[in-house]
């Protein structure tokens, strides 16, 4: 009789943890910012685990002490070296978590300037483990055009390239990257983020050197804007197609990228109400998806066939709820949700669907306090003491 309760008792137990897909991420890593500046920005690291009871809950905080530096982006994807690249812009000022127990992160390193180049934006990792960083300026004043510097894992300087280019006379300020180890390429955007100017334009480098191979100037869509302000460039799933969307909500693509004479075409254009309406965009195998802020809604093109996108879904928010971050579960079947207005206190989580590219709210990730959908940073007390409400912006799921 014993014998049969224990083997019993083993059954329930192994059920239990084969309920837990081996493949999920358990923690969302989301840069901080403190809402009224007073105190210090910070990272927070979020119940990602789907079959836990804490699912959604606030498991640790790790403040920067610096405050009021615009906690902003990210690396849009978690590396296997538990390393995450944020930045301050700002402040001018990016950080190097240490994420190798998760529940305990850890500063690493912080950094300001690279030799000349200064207010850091996005980041992607090369081949090395090293990140390649955009930096969108020359100089503390708007008024030079940046580049791209190689920045090791401790956070120091290991080479660069100044995105001028003699024969463009458009206005350059690198915003965003993708690397493209197969064919030795690198694609990056410009917007700048002090709003100085219109931007049009989108380099391509060779990866081997960072020498710049050529500037686009891209031509506006049937809509007429389509082409303002190139944003963030994804590599699709052959490693050497490249999407690019605009802030105002064009979608290009670039042509004979491996040649020394690339081009970009238009190819799709999302509804759009105003400036800076189209933020970051995810790509999850043949899906592209993009977060449309004044839609108030995550929008899912079919990419099978680049050059034709065709809408496949649309996932609308509440009135007032600008998405503006997604972030991409490392298995593909979850997105991760920042935004701005009335989103801007709260991380949501979508459940995606890879197979007809449909998406849908996890309403079982809701705030512990509250109950609302969503984990809610509209609270004063955190782990790390008594301060303001948090505004969420770059997050990333783990690796585990």
């Amino acid at each position: 009789m014993k014998t049969n309760l224990i083997i019993l008792m083993l059954f329930f137990i192994s059920c239990e943890k084969s309920t837990f897909p081996k493949n999920h991420s358990s923690y969302i890593f989301a840069w901080t910012k403190d809402e009224n500046g007073f105190n210090s920005d910070f990272l927070s690291v979020i119940n990602a685990n789907p079959n836990d009871r804490a699912y959604g809950s606030l498991i640790a905080t790790l403040p920067v002490d610096f405050n009021n530096i615009n906690a902003h982006h990210s690396e849009h994807r978690f590396h296997s070296s538990k390393q995450l690249f944020t930045n301050g812009f700002s402040g001018g000022r990016s950080f190097i978590f240490d994420l190798v127990e998760p529940t305990a992160p850890k500063l690493k390193a912080n950094f300001t300037n690279m030799n000349e180049f200064t207010f850091p934006h996005s980041f992607e990792r090369l081949p090395n483990g090293n990140v390649l960083a955009t930096f969108q300026t020359v100089g503390q004043e708007n008024k030079k055009e940046g580049g791209l510097v190689e920045i090791d894992t401790e956070g120091e300087f290991v080479r660069s390239s100044i995105a001028s280019d003699p024969g463009v006379s458009d206005f350059i300020r690198p915003y965003s990257l993708a690397i493209l180890p197969d064919i030795d390429r690198i694609v990056s955007t410009s917007a700048d983020m002090k709003e100085a100017d219109h931007s049009n334009v989108v380099q391509i480098w060779s990866l081997s050197n960072l020498s710049l191979i050529k500037t686009i100037v891209l031509q506006p869509g049937p809509r007429g804007n389509e082409h303002l302000d190139p944003a963030e460039p994804r590599v699709l799933g052959d490693g050497k197609t490249v999407l690019i969307s605009t802030f105002y909500c064009g979608l290009y693509k670039i042509y004979d990228l491996e040649s020394n004479d690339p081009t970009a075409k238009w190819v799709y254009s999302f509804d759009f109400n105003q400036k800076y309406d189209c933020a970051i965009p995810v790509v999850n195998k043949n899906y592209w998806i993009q977060a449309v802020g004044s839609k108030t809604a995550l929008i899912s093109l079919d990419i099978s066939n680049p050059d034709k996108p065709k809408k496949v879904d649309q996932l609308n928010f509440k009135t007032g709820e600008w998405p503006h971050w997604i972030a991409l579960e490392p298995n593909g079947e979850r997105i991760v949700v920042t935004g701005n207005n009335r989103l801007k206190n709260t991380l949501l989580m979508i459940k995606f669907d890879k197979n007809s590219g449909t998406m849908a709210f996890d309403y079982k990730f809701r705030d512990k306090r509250s109950g609302t959908l969503g984990f809610s940073y509209d609270r004063f007390d955190w782990p790390h003491g008594n301060t303001d409400s948090g505004v969420p912006h770059g997050s990333v799921f783990s690796i585990d």
